[in-house]
């Protein structure tokens, strides 16, 4: 309900209105970490309901993602530095995120499943520390994401909130289980996905403070490169999780994670 007030009367403005105000940069940095302390206590209460229902979640933020990128950031984008350099800059971001996760870190199975490796003996391979940095670049690029919209107005900053906020939760939820399942204790697992938590709201707020005095062209390919990890989460992440089981539920929440970002886009024109 904080989002959807947020939303409407953020909407009267234009996208690119100037940066947001300095209170509610501060408010969206405090939210974004509650996204993956809410995971955290899912996991750690309800862990049967979680791992069985997580996967609609995650189709809903997958809707959110895609459609949040192309409608609200790389429009923003183009309308500052032009189609060619905010599709290109688009393609660094996803073409670095791919690299990133094919190559140094580990992608985290946001269904509940464990990460581990197998030799061919069958033993397993903790990769905890590995989860952890790779939870940890993840949470810098979604704060810098957020300070990047909250800085070229308050609605592009309110939507980017939103999208790191809803795909926060089953991303906690995967943290939890990946350290707990590569032999952290369940406490332990806890207390780190937590800390992992507040890395993105204070990189909300030093992105924020650094960003909303940058030139527009620079602005726009932060955003570009914002829209292009938002993209690659959402569409080679989060989609096929939440469609690997192929239930008519989850292209669902897909849907209704798309017509919400659609009714934003009309609200604001």
């Amino acid at each position: 309900m904080l989002f959807l007030s947020v939303l409407s009367s953020a909407a009267a403005d234009a996208p690119l209105d100037g940066p947001a105000a300095a209170a509610t940069a501060f408010l969206f940095a405090v939210v974004t970490g509650l996204g993956m302390l809410a995971g955290v206590w899912v996991i750690r209460r309800f862990e049967s309901w979680a791992v069985r229902h997580t996967a609609e979640l995650i189709a809903f933020a997958a809707g959110l993602l895609v459609s949040g990128a192309l409608l609200h950031l790389l429009p923003s984008s183009l309308e500052l530095v032009g189609s060619a350099a905010a599709l290109s800059w688009t393609l660094v971001a996803f073409l670095a995120f791919y690299l990133l996760e094919a190559h140094f870190v580990p992608h985290v199975h946001a269904r509940g499943e464990s990460p581990l490796e197998e030799d061919q003996g069958g033993a397993h391979h903790p990769i905890g520390p590995m989860v952890v940095i790779g939870l940890g670049i993840h949470s810098v690029v979604d704060g810098l994401s957020v300070g990047a919209g909250l800085s070229a107005g308050a609605l592009l900053g309110s939507v980017t909130a939103l999208l790191v906020v809803v795909h926060k939760m089953p991303v906690g939820i995967a943290a939890m289980s990946a350290l707990y399942h590569s032999g952290v204790p369940g406490r332990r697992a806890a207390w780190i996905t937590m800390g992992l938590a507040l890395v993105t709201p204070v990189a909300v707020v030093v992105s924020y403070l650094t960003f909303r005095e940058v030139p527009g062209n620079i602005l726009g390919i932060l955003l570009a490169l914002a829209g292009g990890s938002f993209l690659y989460v959402g569409g080679a992440d989060l989609l096929p999780e939440g469609q690997a089981r192929g239930r008519p539920i989850n292209t669902l929440m897909f849907v209704l994670g798309t017509a919400l970002m659609v009714g934003v886009k009309l609200m604001a024109e």
